[in-house]
């Protein structure tokens, strides 16, 4: 007994206006979670009332603040967050990330680097952080950082995807389309990554196989215009001319200002008439 109460005497005890900021702080981010931002926000802003040395707090409230696209304030709260933590790895993602968005390269890129000090290992990271530097124009870099994020977690789309992308530029098209047809398989219902890949295949001259992804695109973006254009190209290219028409005009009929699928329109029915 005696030995225990000597523990008890000395265990450090957080104080109350702490542990009040910790419970305001998991209170917003269960509301987070259930995307009640406006509620979450407040108990975020109760937590920096009681500690204004919190950096979570402020972490959190640069989130839900970004969610509700309030990126000026969103930024100053990730700032704040990183002044208090330099080598909080979260907030400096995040921080990088609405930066990114905001076309502020050179600032996104430097916090990415810094989230990369504390958490190395993070595939998420060195993916944004090569998005970051592929937008300021540092392809080589961009490419090793997606390189990197595949080797860290094979097993990610987006990873998959962004790889992708970079190949496909640096003109290493086989390795890009097997990239492509990995990310797919990997998010079979992310319609965009379909998308891309049937686009590279039509680049390629691969237009059944470019068909084949646009399909499976449609299903998940039954109404996206660019889908149904270059759906209508691979299909004119196979000489399937009908169904090409077909497909200009459901593009056209959601976005009627299309000028690419009304030329592509227009350009599929004068080679029907002359048949």
């Amino acid at each position: 007994m005696v030995a225990a109460a000597a523990v008890a005497a000395n265990w450090p005890m957080l104080s109350a206006s702490h542990m009040r900021a910790v419970t305001e702080n998991n209170l917003g981010a269960a509301l987070q979670a259930e995307r009640r931002y406006d509620e979450a926000d407040a108990h975020y802003r109760r937590a920096i009332a009681f500690r204004t040395d919190y950096a979570p707090a402020y972490s959190n409230l640069g989130t839900v603040l970004r969610a509700r696209g309030r990126n000026a304030e969103s930024i100053a709260a990730y700032e704040q967050a990183v002044r208090l933590q330099p080598d909080y790895p979260d907030a400096r993602y995040n921080l990088g990330n609405v930066l990114m968005g905001e076309g502020r390269y050179a600032d996104a890129i430097a916090h990415f680097q810094s989230a990369l000090q504390s958490a190395p290992a993070s595939e998420e990271v060195h993916n944004n952080f090569g998005i970051a530097l592929a937008l300021a124009g540092r392809h080589n870099e961009a490419f090793a950082e997606f390189e990197t994020a595949v080797r860290l977690n094979p097993s990610s789309p987006k990873a998959q995807h962004n790889l992708a992308d970079a190949l496909l530029g640096a003109g290493r098209t086989a390795e890009a389309l097997d990239r492509y047809r990995r990310a797919t398989e990997l998010a079979p219902d992310e319609g965009s990554f379909h998308y891309d890949y049937g686009s590279a295949l039509l680049e390629a001259g691969r237009p059944q196989d470019a068909a084949a992804a646009f399909r499976l695109a449609l299903k998940t973006m039954p109404r996206a215009p660019e889908v149904h254009n270059n759906l209508g190209i691979a299909l004119g290219s196979m000489g399937r001319f009908d169904d090409a028409i077909a497909e200009f005009e459901k593009a056209l009929e959601a976005r009627p200002d299309f000028a690419d699928a009304r030329r592509n329109l227009e350009m599929a029915l004068e080679v029907r008439k002359r048949q």
